[in-house]
């Protein structure tokens, strides 16, 4: 099993894939279910039952045991993500190939194309064969150095519960650090359409919480950092 990683998948009412994104990994990786508030909770033997703390508090609570744990790594992951068995090895041996790279700090693999799924355009499987530098990715799947969260974690639930922003901010201090965000092409999840809250109110969230960053500014003005990927 490699060592120095904490995988969380976050869940919500998604139980039967929470337990399935917990069979692709465990084998290599410690991993745990955060479960948040699920309507019935998510019975598992790694599954933690939590109230609904929504995404941030899930953030908080995944940043805590990672660190208490001393993980350089935290992969964060929502439990409704849908992925085939060829792509969940390819998931895991990119995982291990990142994780030995110096100057990478953000990891995620593709979106493919799909009328099931969504995602902003970086995101989106390019088809190059690769691993690309991004200026910015989403938050339904992060592989974090942990390092880097230490710069603003814990996040204020009372400002932004919901978590939107959260993946703006890691990127923010990925180019101020001037270390990699990156999306793997080599890897296809599908991320299904609908949110399930209300989108006006987690962008006010979002908006609120990032004012309270200093000197923030929004990963989407900047380009991909261009160094290559130092494998050490």
């Amino acid at each position: 099993m490699t060592k120095g990683i904490l995988c969380c998948i976050f869940n919500h009412n998604s139980n039967e894939k929470a337990i399935e994104w917990y069979e692709r990994l465990h084998n290599d990786f410690e991993t745990v279910i955060l479960d948040s508030g699920s309507v019935p909770a998510c019975n598992h033997p790694a599954a933690v039952v939590l109230d609904n703390i929504y995404y941030s508090g899930l953030m908080n609570e995944a940043y805590a045991r990672a660190s208490a744990k001393g993980c350089r790594w935290l992969m964060i992951v929502t439990s409704d993500l849908e992925i085939d068995g060829k792509n969940s090895r390819k998931l895991v041996e990119g995982m291990k190939e990142i994780m030995t790279a110096r100057n990478v700090v953000l990891y995620q693999p593709s979106c493919k194309w799909s009328l099931k799924g969504r995602a902003h355009l970086q995101s989106m499987c390019h088809f190059t064969r690769g691993i690309r530098r991004v200026n910015f990715q989403e938050g339904w799947f992060h592989l974090i150095r942990v390092d880097l969260m230490d710069a603003f974690m814990p996040i204020d639930t009372d400002v932004n519960r919901m978590g939107w922003g959260i993946d703006l901010a890691l990127a923010h201090f990925a180019r101020v650090q001037r270390q990699l965000v990156v999306v793997d092409d080599r890897v296809k999840i599908v991320h299904p359409r609908g949110t399930g809250y209300n989108r006006n109110i987690a962008k006010a969230q979002m908006k609120a919480w990032l004012s309270t960053i200093p000197d923030y500014v929004s990963p989407r003005h900047f380009r991909p950092l261009h160094d290559k990927i130092d494998r050490g």
